[in-house]
């Protein structure tokens, strides 16, 4: 079922649209090869059609959504090919974060990601799946931008996305505890100042989708690419 939150304020019709597409593709809520019917969306977001099809095109160029002339739109199905080209850029963007972690993060800055740390806690007991997911974001987010790459971190959500619907597809069939684990494992790295553990953390902790994709394939076949559908 699709989730509207409210339009922040300032935020433009079509941004409104792209930004509640994106998180329902993401958590969902808009399934794979779902045909998204204009008129019902325009109304629930409460927006004009002409926005709602300028947020489409734009979706359509990020691959996350077929527009099928004639036929309808839809929500397009996960591309592993798509996938590993995020994975891979993650992981070498964020070996190099884990190293500079290491040189430039303070005490205070250590104290806030094992805040982070500890809500991750609290949702593994709650099972709160979409929980969970905002708080990896969130952590991920942290690094980027407490060793002052905040420009890297807008090019990796750009094309997020599609990396991150197999990821809450994971927290969803497999136990997140792992993925704290080498969270946890990357903050003492940092706590140690030690360069070249923290950079193989990050390498194995982006690795973690290569062991997880089978499992996860198995878990929602339908939700994946495949040729003829």
């Amino acid at each position: 079922m699709i989730t509207i939150p409210e339009r922040k304020e300032r935020e433009s019709a079509k941004e409104y649209v792209v930004r509640v597409l994106v998180d329902n593709i993401v958590n969902t809520g808009l399934e794979p090869g779902e045909k998204l019917i204009e008129q019902e969306l325009c109304e629930k977001l409460g927006v004009s059609r002409t926005p709602f099809r300028e947020a489409e095109l734009e979706l359509a160029q990020r691959k996350l959504i077929d527009i099928r002339p004639k036929i309808g739109t839809y929500v397009a199905y996960i591309d592993a090919e798509l996938v590993e080209e995020v994975r891979h850029l993650r992981s070498v963007l964020e070996a190099e974060i884990a190293g500079m972690a290491c040189r430039l993060l303070s005490a205070q800055d250590i104290d806030r990601l094992w805040e982070n740390i500890a809500l991750w806690q609290l949702y593994i007991k709650r099972k709160q799946e979409d929980k969970i997911f905002l708080l990896d974001k969130q952590f991920h987010s942290m690094l980027y931008h407490l060793c002052g790459r905040r420009h890297w971190y807008e090019l990796v959500e750009s094309i997020a996305p599609h990396f991150d619907r197999t990821t809450i597809l994971s927290f969803r069939c497999r136990p997140a505890q792992m993925i704290l684990q080498d969270h946890e494992n990357l903050i003492r790295a940092v706590e140690a100042r030690d360069e070249a553990h923290a950079r193989m953390i990050a390498d194995q902790h982006m690795n973690r989708y290569t062991e997880n994709i089978a499992a996860i394939r198995a878990a929602f076949p339908k939700y994946f690419k495949v040729e003829n559908r």
